[in-house]
């Protein structure tokens, strides 16, 4: 047995050199960087207005802390279903507290760089149910009110619980009969401006009393008839207003004498009939000097019970910013200093100097956190306008339906995109500054402009800057003015014809309704080097627009392809086509349609390729591929995918397989009797691995191996081949332009490759006429080759490699001088299915290797994608460049392989349950990737140790600041590596394609059962070899059986090592995957720890899994 182990792992080639190993390490490292757009189900907000920085914490427990463009920080609770509930500031300190919905407050240090945790405190008993905090001005303590209507106070640097408490019994000892049953909860607690030994203290019910906490005794007692929401002090602390549940806010006066009646009677502004909850309510002076009311909620119960608002009051002015989901929180800021952040020299210790100093209740902006959005609006602006947002942008305003990444962008293109950009906003944002203005970005190197393209159910498709860490909206394209009907919407009466009360004004861009699912944007792509746009609808319409930097009128051109039309039975039972408005159409600059294709059936478009060197696009369907002439605006050949005996309609709807529910379900049962007799029949043959998979029946020569057989083959998971009559087979999967040898090895042509979800590839050859005659001549078409894969594996991707294995250049790249030429030689083209990637040469199209990931690993590839990976250096000359292969599976690994398919890097990027974050995933050209982490936020990873964006930032802090620093105890959570919503963050890393998976080391390696058995769980296993030092946590189990019975030893080991290298070693929960780098060994799993050592000494040689001497056959 062992001696067939170790054929195995020489047999599928030499373990890499030492030097290729260092070079690995160079190339390639997977890494979560930064996140872009709206964090998902925001729950809580806060605002330092020392630091200038403000924190947004989630639902899922994240909590985010921003800053000026490029300042982001990111952290994570460690209890995963906590929500964050309330975030407050620590002003000035860099600290932060959070409490989540299971009652336990953290405390939160920016450490210049990173976010980390120092410690928590867990409050238990209903009765401690915290409900409102109040940091103290002076930053020592936290106030702490309770469901109970207990006060606390907890130490804002260690969180523990002082005997200083406001217990309720004693507060209500002055209060009126009523309140001293049960005031409520403590709703909310409010320092004094200028003195903060007066605490003003409100219940649930309504009452609200300042304490004395010196005297420890209530000197004012204020009682309303309305449930209590907020608190808010004005002035210097002569005033204060409370809003209540009913829709009113009253104003009470402060006097020397005890008063229970407020200074002005209650104000409804919505009144008189049943209003919703005031739930915060701010005053401020304006910077003109003129007081600003500022409340959210407030509407009539009967009319706008479903509005979101916040209303904003200065004299005459009134403003109801209408919003289109739920707010959360708003505070306002003053105007943003020259510098940004202005450092205090002394501390604050009282909360009129933190206001003098940074708030003194000017309000010049208005920041409001809503559940989809942020909105910021301009209180300086003569129109209270809002201003452009430069991050935590609502990606998710129409549903996110596809995305694509382009670049490099050429600098012609991207200037045109974003002046298109300012035209189409232009009046409607302010040009004030940004507020959020704390923290320092660090100067990096300009790197080439990548643009992220979201298409949208809307019809819609916007343009983002993705080049660094900021995601700078640059330009938004609309597909649905090209079409009319009823169902889109082309007036809008109710949006114009504002309502004189309440004045309402929609603000914020989420807009989550669609007026027509059949605008909804399927695929999108942009040529960085043209500026050519195209785009494929849910409704079988193609778009093509251009770039133009003037406006014009002009007709659409309008092409129309039956895919079917040799199909004379067949009916579809869909949706309709869209239809195309007739007459000249008025453009603004920017993107201007100059062609609508529409195909028949009207299916949504699966697949989209462009080539605008040639001149020509392919759309393909659930029902076949259409070729068209974008130059002439005529259609050139069309393909008909389906089964000819199929006339069921193949996407007529997304759940349109009620014919074959029944009989897909019958097959679903016959593979799970399969699975089981084959389990079964495993067992019975090999009590010592119940977890091995079933073997292909082998014949019976098969059972006598030589020991010295060069083919010996990992044992593969049996693959089941695919119905050949599924109603779905004929979408089409993948289209690819290349010029390539598909004729003869002499001349190389123009074609177009098609690959469906049966797993059949078409290639057609193309002729192209000289530029000259572009316009005149057409171009032809004809099939060419095809090829039918053994097991019909859908194809997911196909590239021609040349004669250096790189992937053929994009259109126009040699043109414009972005790529070079070609390598001469033989080209090779590369299919990639669902299952297996396979090379095949050119132009016979003979096999040339491949390699089996599903039958190996048990995966499935959901996306595929060539990148480039370069060491780093100091000039061009000394970095080493490699394209490799990029795919993405159905478990959320991306790997990295070579051109001859050897694997060189398997990581979990995406957790393997979010299927929507692995259907958004895109690669670009660098090894990097971007995929919807959630509905509303983009993830950014990378694969390569040399490409990495992150936030290059640090928070600076007064000196009186950082004096307060303590060292912290764990390993801090830095930008760009916190946890995800689970624990499922390990991985994988291998160097060869020769890697021995867990299934076939445990088939190879399995002990006869006489044998001792050794069960070794290595995880995250590094070891030194500059410092012969083991950094791993071994645990080991040894169960030995003897004539006197069964011993049993538990070993537990665990030692460390100084290295300082940062190399990312992961593993799968199923074990360890063979990988040696200079510097580090990960050792497999099944390897006996006292064999760790003798390891280095054969690094440089061939790696023989240690296994226990093979026992002769019983």
């Amino acid at each position: 047995m062992a001696g067939r182990m170790l054929k195995f792992i020489r047999g599928k080639g030499q373990q890499p050199s030492a030097e290729r190993q260092k070079l690995q390490n160079e190339l390639f490292a997977f890494r979560k960087t930064v996140q872009h757009g709206f964090p998902h189900r925001a729950s809580a907000l806060a605002w330092d207005p020392l630091l200038r920085l403000a924190a947004v914490g989630t639902a899922t427990g994240a909590l985010k802390v921003y800053g000026r463009p490029g300042v982001e920080l990111y952290g994570q609770h460690t209890t995963i279903e906590a929500a964050v509930t309330q975030i407050h500031f620590i002003p000035g300190t860099g600290r932060l507290i959070s409490l989540c919905d299971d009652n336990c407050l953290h405390l939160w240090e920016l450490n210049e760089k990173s976010l980390i945790e120092l410690k928590s405190h867990a409050f238990e008993g209903k009765n401690k149910r915290i409900s409102s905090i109040c940091v103290e001005a002076s930053g020592k303590n936290i106030l702490l009110g309770t469901e109970g209507g207990n006060i606390y106070t907890i130490d804002a640097n260690t969180l523990t619980v002082s005997e200083d408490v406001i217990y309720q019994d004693v507060v209500m000892q002055n209060c009126p009969e009523d309140f001293k049953v049960n005031p409520g909860a403590v709703e909310a607690v409010c320092e004094h401006p200028k003195a903060p030994h007066r605490l003003l203290v409100g219940y649930n019910r309504g009452l609200v009393v300042l304490w004395d906490r010196t005297a420890a005794a209530p000197t004012h007692t204020f009682v309303s008839n309305q449930q209590l929401e907020s608190l808010c002090w004005n002035d210097d602390g002569e005033h204060f207003t409370s809003s209540h549940n009913d829709g009113s806010y009253v104003t009470w006066e402060v006097a020397g004498a005890a008063s229970e009646r407020p200074l002005k009677e209650p104000i409804t502004p919505y009144g008189p009939y049943p209003c919703k909850a005031i739930t915060k309510l701010l005053t401020r002076t304006s910077v003109d000097g003129e007081e600003i009311t500022i409340y959210a909620g407030g509407m009539p119960r009967a009319s706008y019970s479903d509005k979101y608002t916040v209303t904003v009051q200065q004299g005459d002015r009134h403003v109801a910013f209408d919003f289109t989901s739920r707010v959360i929180d708003m505070f306002t800021t003053t105007p943003v200093p020259p510098d940004g952040t202005p450092l205090q020299e002394e501390r604050p210790v009282t909360p009129a100097q933190i206001q003098l100093q940074t708030v003194n209740q000017v309000a010049a902006a208005l920041v409001v956190l809503a559940e989809e959005e942020l909105v910021a609006i301009d209180l300086c602006d003569a129109n209270w306008r809002p201003l452009r947002l430069p991050y935590l942008l609502p990606v998710h305003a129409s549903a996110v339906t596809t995305a694509h990444l382009a670049g490099p962008v050429a600098d012609s293109v991207l200037d045109s995109i974003v002046a298109a950009g300012k035209q189409q906003t232009e009046n409607i944002y302010s040009e004030g500054q940004w507020p959020i203005s704390g923290g320092i970005v660090e100067s990096t190197e300009a790197e080439p402009k990548q643009i992220l393209l979201t298409g949208h159910e809307d019809g819609s498709v916007r343009f983002w800057d993705v080049t660094g860490v900021v995601m700078t909206p640059l330009y938004k394209y609309t597909t649905a003015h090209l079409f009319s009907g009823e169902e889109i919407g082309e007036n809008n009466d109710s949006q114009n014809e504002e309502e004189e009360w309440p004045p309402f004004r929609r603000v914020g861009s989420f807009d989550p309704y669609s007026d027509d699912p059949r605008l909804a944007v399927k695929r999108v792509l942009l040529c960085p080097l043209s500026g050519m746009l195209t785009i494929g609808g849910a409704a079988g319409h193609i778009v093509v627009a251009s770039l133009k930097n003037s406006p014009s009128t002009a007709e659409v051109k309008s092409i129309s392809v039956n895919i079917v039309s040799d199909r004379d039975g067949f009916v579809w039972k869909g949706h309709d086509q869209l239809t195309l408005r007739s007459g000249p159409l008025t453009f603004p600059a920017g993107f201007q349609a100059s062609t609508v294709a529409q195909l028949s059936p009207p299916a949504a478009v699966t697949a989209l390729a462009a080539h605008w060197e040639w001149g020509v696009l392919c759309a393909g369907t659930a029902h076949g591929l259409a070729l068209l002439d974008a130059v002439r605006s005529a259609p050139l050949l069309h393909k008909c995918t389906l089964n000819p005996h199929d006339h069921s309609g193949a996407g007529d709807t997304p759940i349109s397989r009620r014919k074959s529910f029944k009989k897909s379900l019958r097959e679903s049962f016959r593979r799970l009797r399969k699975g089981r007799s084959q389990r079964r029949q495993t067992t019975a043959a090999s009590p010592t691995s119940p977890t091995q998979p079933a073997k292909k029946t082998p014949a019976p020569a098969a059972d006598k191996l030589n020991e010295t057989d060069p083919d010996v083959k990992p044992v593969e998971r049996a693959v089941e081949a695919r119905s050949t009559d599924d109603a779905f087979g004929s979408m089409v999967r993948c289209l690819y332009f290349a010029r390539t040898f598909l004729i003869n090895s002499q001349n190389s042509t123009p074609t177009l490759w098609a690959g469906t979800n049966n797993g059949t590839v078409y290639a057609f050859t193309l002729n192209v006429p000289n530029t000259n005659k572009r316009k005149e001549d057409p171009v032809t078409c004809q099939l060419a080759k095809e090829i039918q894969l053994k097991h019909r594996a859908p194809v997911i991707g196909i590239t021609v490699l040349d004669g250096a294995s790189v992937p053929l250049p994009d259109p126009l790249e040699v043109e414009r001088g972005v790529s070079p030429l070609p390598e001469g030689g033989a080209h090779r083209v590369l299919i990639a299915s669902e299952e297996q990637f396979k090379v095949f040469t050119l132009p016979a199209l003979k096999p040339h290797h491949k390699y089996k990931l599903t039958a190996h690993e048990g995966a499935r590839v959901r996306r595929t994608s060539f990148a480039w990976f370069e060491t780093a250096g100091a000039n061009a000359g000394e970095r080493h460049r490699e394209w490799c292969l990029l795919c993405l599976t159905n478990l959320g690994d991306c790997l990295v392989l070579s051109p001859d398919l050897r694997r060189q890097l398997n990581a979990a990027a995406v957790r393997k349950e979010d299927i929507n974050g692995i259907a958004s995933l895109c690669f670009s050209k660098r090894g990097e990737a971007l995929y919807l982490h959630s509905s509303s936020e983009l993830q950014r990873i990378t694969l390569s140790a040399t490409k990495v964006t992150v936030a290059a930032c640090h928070i600076l802090l007064s000196p009186w600041a950082a004096a307060l620093r303590s060292q912290p105890e764990e390993q801090p959570l830095t930008n760009g590596e916190h946890k995800e919503e689970t624990a499922e963050t390990v991985h994988d890393v291998t160097a060869a394609s020769g890697d021995i998976t867990v299934d076939s080391v445990r088939d190879h390696s399995a002990p006869p059962p006489s044998e001792p058995e050794l069960n070794i769980n290595l995880q995250n296993t590094q070891v030194n070899t500059s410092s012969m030092v083991v950094k791993t946590t071994t645990r080991t189990m040894v169960n030995e059986n003897n004539v006197d019975g069964a011993t049993t030893a538990t070993t537990t080991t665990t030692t460390t090592t100084n290295a300082s290298e940062n190399i990312l070693e992961h593993s799968r929960e199923e074990g360890v995957i063979t990988r040696i780098e200079t510097g580090t060994v990960t050792v497999p799993a099944g390897t006996d720890p006292k064999l760790i050592l003798e390891m280095f000494d054969r690094q440089r040689s061939p790696l023989a899994v240690p296994t226990p001497a093979a026992a002769a056959d019983s």
